[in-house]
């Protein structure tokens, strides 16, 4: 991972010197303190504190900004970009496919920062995924600007440039915050969200979509689909409160997390709002009036579609409860042939 240390005691000593028309040589003179910390100059007024360096030195304006083009084979992506490289696709990329071809080339340069000790990469994109997908996919030259950034402004300027785009899903965002309230904030979230100037519940809800059982992801087809909303919801059943003892918490939780491993147990697996609307099923009010759920016993899956069409669970003493999914497009003769199966198994009558 490249870092950068003193850089913004290096923008300070340029603002210093006379903002952004000082030489370059001056503005990456190495300065007292490293990193977001350093000592500033103690006739600088324009910023004080910590949260005004950081945000500062992520925009850029410690530096005059030189752009070039290189090509794309000679950057990597950031290992901690907000952006999930690997589902980029053309169709993800459209826009950018089209307005490369129509203008030659990207008109807004990716933000990179130069790599020391990898002999097949130059530099690392730390800002633009998707232009760096697009020219490789077009066989271009990427047009790049280089910064000086520590891992903590690199984060905060890819949180910046990205945060009001639709492309980036909740769940890639989460999983962004997460990862940065533990490497640069400690843990501390009121510290981040100051920060990165963001609502501490707004960074709370982000953060459970994060912390989301494993099981329950893996239940869902393309994660970039769950949003804060679904979790929201979800949570609220999961977890006691004004409404919900801690006892019927843990009894929905159960039942939520067993439904979602057979869901991940399909071959094919559901879009989210699919997902989270069977598992809020599981979680009704009035199968918490009632008590206990009942205790998964097995499923069977539609021999066609691979999803579950028929789930068992016992209920009681010899009790059998059995859920029957249409939308599996198992046809009746797979469903009876399936219901008598778990009958015989698990079903009997009081004597």
């Amino acid at each position: 991972m490249s870092k950068k240390p003193g850089s913004t005691g290096a923008m300070f000593a340029e603002l210093a010197a006379g903002g952004a028309s000082a030489p370059q040589e001056l503005a990456q003179a190495p300065t007292a303190g490293s990193g977001a910390g350093g000592t500033l100059p103690a006739n600088l007024g324009l910023f004080t504190g910590r949260e005004s360096a950081i945000r500062a030195a992520a925009s850029g304006k410690r530096l005059n900004r030189i752009t070039r083009r290189v090509p794309p084979e000679r950057c990597r992506i950031w290992e901690h970009h907000n952006r999930r490289y690997d589902m980029l696709s053309a169709e993800s990329c459209a826009d950018l496919i089209d307005g490369f071809r129509t203008k030659g080339g990207q008109e807004f340069p990716a933000v990179v920062r130069t790599v020391t000790g990898d002999d097949k990469f130059d530099y690392e994109v730390i800002c633009g995924a998707r232009r760096h997908w697009t020219a490789t996919h077009l066989k271009m030259d990427l047009l790049i600007e280089e910064r000086e950034l520590t891992d903590e402004e690199a984060f905060v300027l890819s949180d910046k440039e990205n945060r009001d785009r639709k492309d980036i899903s909740d769940y890639e965002r989460a999983l962004d915050y997460l990862r940065a309230l533990d490497l640069y904030y400690d843990g501390v979230q009121s510290r981040m969200a100051q920060i990165i100037g963001m609502d501490p519940s707004v960074l709370s809800r982000y953060l459970d979509v994060a912390r989301l059982d494993p099981a329950i992801v893996s239940a869902v087809a393309d994660v970039r689909e769950i949003s804060r909303n679904q979790v929201r919801e979800l949570k609220a059943v999961m977890e006691p409160g004004a409404r919900l003892s801690k006892s019927q918490a843990d009894e929905n939780r159960r039942a939520i997390l067993e439904k979602a491993g057979v869901l991940a147990s399909e071959d094919a697996k559901r879009p989210a709002p699919e997902v989270f609307r069977a598992l809020m099923a599981e979680a009704s009010a009035d199968k918490t009036r009632r008590g206990r759920p009942s205790s998964l016993l097995g499923s069977v899956q539609a021999r066609s579609s691979g999803k579950t069409a028929v789930v068992a669970r016992s209920k009681g003493r010899g009790g059998l409860v059995l859920e029957l999914y249409g939308e599996s497009g198992a046809p009746g003769d797979e469903v009876i042939e399936a219901i008598k199966a778990f009958v015989s198994a698990h079903y009997r009558p009081a004597e």
